[in-house]
């Protein structure tokens, strides 16, 4: 599945760098001089001075580049430091060299950031593999690798599965740069590892069911069935009355009396002593329409009636339109929440742990409502797990994040249960076992407080000056040096900083073969303008029909 030189990381784990401030002692490691001195030190970042000319400086810089990693000595260890830019000096032809701590090794332990500070004039030299194997260690079997740190091909990238997924995570990047592909890697090694988990992925373009064919269950409006009365009080809002609030007050006290009478009608058969709006029991439409009727008798001037008419036909609406039909339609009155909740949180797991739900064939219109109810599905059923003793870890994947999780404007007023939904894993979900993944092209269009929940940043190519400062605003643990390289980093290559890595990673990953590739490659233009379809009435027919059933 992985084209990858496979290490055990656990190998790493017994190794140690021997402390020394002994600078002949380090000159007889790897290098017989130093490549620079310190000129400047600073609380974030140094300079050194390149020790000799131009052609001594040509012969390493091969490996000496932008992002390559340096160590100076201190006391009891070593400060090691990323190249954030090379220069030639004004004065003459010595080159200076531009760093941000990546951190320290002092006594034979990482520590992310840096307590004793080099000297200046102390040496600079370039790290070599096996140091960096120390510092980018991610020891035990708790581990993933998914690629190698730039610039060696041989030092692998790992990521702790417990921080990665306690503290969430997000994938970022422009259109095109492989976030898709980096999330199916990142899934696949973690199924790898942990063949019980609990994966379920939002999936708003059908790109991951190709990916998790041989290992997951793929869901549709065609052989998913959602019930609508699991939609909590704020649910039914957004669907019967819509988003937009203004001058609607009379609609959503008509549907909480209304809805409130429709639930209490079922609560005989679940023994309930208790009821709310939200209570998730079972109810017919027949009974809401009912209770609608029944308020609608009551009124003594026939102009009242405007909100209860309104209600009534969008009730009706969503019963006959068979776009609805996988929420709305007769048979989903039965109280079918064990089987929604086994099939699609993968209980058993049954050798495929991962879950893709598309969708690209919900209508727009309730789209939205679809993304929490299921956001809230999967939190609530973690929160009572645990409570009742039985807590099984999820993970929760949301593709296209800023279209449930948009950034939050002061004058909009709209309904958002997504978001709502969304945040409340994003800032409570940790403690119930629900780890949240969001992926997105555009973060300035993301939530910022929902992002800067997520403890690990996996950041791909970023063309957009927007994207990237906001993306810096959110950068855990002050790795915002790192995001100079955004626009240089090449497909197959990310940033990684925050909790699930060691010290922030320039990362080559991982070669994902072809068949378990999302499919989200674009068409190719050029070559699809070169033939004509070999059937055009057919292709054209058969477009038409999957149009009209509504089928993408």
């Amino acid at each position: 599945m992985f084209k990858t030189e496979s290490r055990n990381p656990a190998t790493y784990e017994s190794e140690k760098i021997t402390p020394t401030v002994s600078e002949k002692t380090v000159q007889s490691q790897h290098f017989s001089s130093p490549i620079a001195r310190i000129e400047s030190v600073s609380p974030a970042d140094l300079t050194a001075a390149v020790q000799d000319d131009l052609a001594c400086y040509a012969s390493i810089s091969e490996k000496c580049n932008i992002g390559a990693t340096m160590k100076i000595p201190i006391s009891g260890g070593w400060v090691f430091a990323s190249i954030l830019s090379i220069r030639t000096r004004e004065a003459g032809q010595a080159l200076e060299l531009a760093m941000t701590f990546v951190g320290a090794i002092q006594d034979g332990v990482f520590a992310r950031g840096v307590d004793t500070f080099p000297a200046v004039h102390a040496p600079v030299y370039l790290a070599s593999d096996e140091d960096q194997r120390h510092l980018y260690q991610q020891s035990g079997h708790d581990c993933i690798r998914i690629g190698t740190v730039y610039p060696s091909p041989d030092v692998p990238a790992m990521l702790n599965i417990e921080k990665l997924l306690s503290r969430h995570f997000s994938v970022l990047g422009s259109t095109g740069s492989g976030k898709s592909c980096t999330l199916a890697l990142m899934i696949h090694k973690l199924v790898e590892s942990c063949p019980q988990a609990h994966v379920l992925i939002l999936d708003p373009h059908n790109e991951y069911a190709k990916s998790f064919e041989t290992m997951g269950e793929h869901f549709n409006t065609e052989n998913l069935s959602l019930p609508y009365w699991l939609m909590n009080f704020e649910e039914h809002i957004e669907i019967f009355v819509g988003r937009e609030l203004t001058d609607r007050d009379s609609d959503i006290d008509i549907l909480k009396r209304c809805l409130f009478s429709a639930r209490k009608a079922s609560a005989a058969e679940h023994s309930l002593s208790r009821l709310t709006v939200d209570t998730p029991i079972p109810y017919k439409l027949t009974d809401l329409l009912r209770a609608l009727e029944e308020e609608i008798g009551r009124l003594e001037k026939a102009e009242n009636t405007q909100p209860y008419l309104r209600l009534k036909a969008k009730i009706e609406e969503l019963r006959s339109d068979r776009r609805f039909a996988f929420m709305f339609s007769g048979l989903l009155v039965q109280d079918s929440l064990h089987d929604l909740v086994s099939r699609l949180l993968r209980f058993p797991v049954e050798g495929r742990p991962v879950s893709t739900l598309d969708l690209s064939g919900i209508p727009s219109e309730i789209v939205d409502v679809v993304v929490s109810l299921i956001s809230r599905l999967v939190f609530d059923f973690s929160m009572w797990s645990r409570k009742a003793g039985a807590s099984t870890p999820l993970l929760l994947v949301c593709e296209e994040a800023h279209r449930y999780v948009p950034h939050h404007s002061s004058g909009d007023k709209r309904l958002q249960s997504a978001r709502k939904s969304l945040e409340r894993i994003a800032k409570e979900g940790r403690k119930y076992g629900v780890s949240l993944g969001l992926v997105s092209q555009r973060p300035s269009d993301l939530s910022e407080a929902i992002l800067s929940q997520c403890g690990t940043v996996i950041s791909m190519r970023m063309n957009n000056e927007r994207d990237r400062k906001f993306v810096e605003n959110t950068m855990p643990e002050g790795a915002s040096h790192f995001l100079r390289l955004l626009p240089s980093l090449q497909n197959q290559e990310c940033l990684v900083s925050g909790e699930g890595s060691a010290c922030p990673l320039r990362v080559r990953l991982d070669y994902l073969d072809i068949p378990y590739q999302p499919a989200s490659n674009d068409l190719d233009f050029a070559s699809l303008w070169r033939h004509d379809l070999p059937d055009t009435h057919n292709t054209i027919h058969q477009t038409l029909r999957a149009w009209r059933r509504g089928i993408r």
